[in-house]
């Protein structure tokens, strides 16, 4: 009778423990998520860098969704600054009809503006009707502080005697590839494109590399698994965050900065910092 008394102890300790840890474990993954921020590095080695660009830093800034990083967006500013970065994508998502303080983003815009060249394309959220208030009075804020707007356009960037190609497409949730420039593979392309699931189609174009985002890196992050959810109501999308590799295009898929409607969990906010090196 004693031995059951004190395997029925122990089978509690064991239950108790094991609660604990699981009441830290899930408590870290959002309070992490939430009030953390991370940098993410990555290196982009290829023969078609022009030698002018080699050790060209850029940031991609994505799915900001109004979210706010220290006093000011102290933290997130200075992150971006601290890189001394050559140019800044901002690749949609940067506001959305659900919030109203237009405060966070011009803060960022007002700390960021005078480092480097600041391009931007449209995600989802800016298109919605919900958000055209919030997308229109952003787009004053690019004319104030000198982003370009580059949805269905291009730009042709350069540095010493050499020039790279950037190119933006306008968010679509149908029709993606006819609207899609062709560019000249001779030459080294960068595509601007906020949905990372029409990797498969931007792939096809003969871009070098695809600074996309959209999915918050499928916001609930479980170790082994990856991300769990999609922002097209799918589970565990197929390219949820990092570098993926297709035909001759590399995509780099940011995990982002903002909330979506179930709270990150192991998913920390990011800033992306990718490299150019001539090989």
């Amino acid at each position: 009778m004693k031995k059951n008394k004190k395997n029925n102890k122990k089978i509690m300790y064991v239950k108790a423990f094991v609660f604990i840890m699981l009441i830290i474990y899930i408590s870290f993954g959002l309070i992490s998520s939430a009030k953390c921020l991370k940098l993410t590095k990555y290196d982009y080695i290829s023969d078609k860098v022009p030698s002018d660009f080699d050790g060209y830093k850029i940031i991609q800034i994505s799915d900001l969704h109004h979210k706010n990083f220290g006093k000011d967006q102290s933290e997130l500013i200075s992150m971006i600054n601290n890189q001394n970065p050559d140019l800044i994508l901002l690749t949609g998502d940067i506001v959305d009809g659900n919030h109203t303080d237009m405060t966070p983003v011009v803060n960022l815009l007002k700390g960021i503006y005078k480092t480097a060249p600041i391009y931007f394309v449209s995600g989802n959220h800016e298109l919605a009707p919900q958000g055209k208030d919030n997308y229109a009075k952003l787009e004053t804020l690019f004319v104030e502080y000198g982003v370009v707007d580059l949805d269905d356009s291009f730009d042709i960037i350069s540095k010493g005697e050499s020039s790279i190609n950037l190119y933006g497409a306008k968010f679509r949730s149908s029709y993606v590839k006819d609207y899609l420039d062709t560019p000249d593979t001779n030459e080294f392309n960068i595509l601007m494109y906020h949905c990372t699931n029409y990797f498969d189609i931007t792939s096809q174009f003969g871009y070098d590399l695809i600074f996309s985002g959209h999915t918050h890196g499928g916001i609930v992050r479980l170790p082994f698994v990856g991300g769990i959810f999609g922002n097209t109501g799918d589970v565990f999308p197929k390219y949820d965050k990092g570098v993926y590799k297709k035909e001759s295009s590399t995509m780099i898929s940011s995990g982002g900065l903002g909330d979506a409607k179930i709270p990150r969990f192991y998913n920390t906010p990011e800033v992306v910092l990718v490299t150019l090196y001539k090989k």
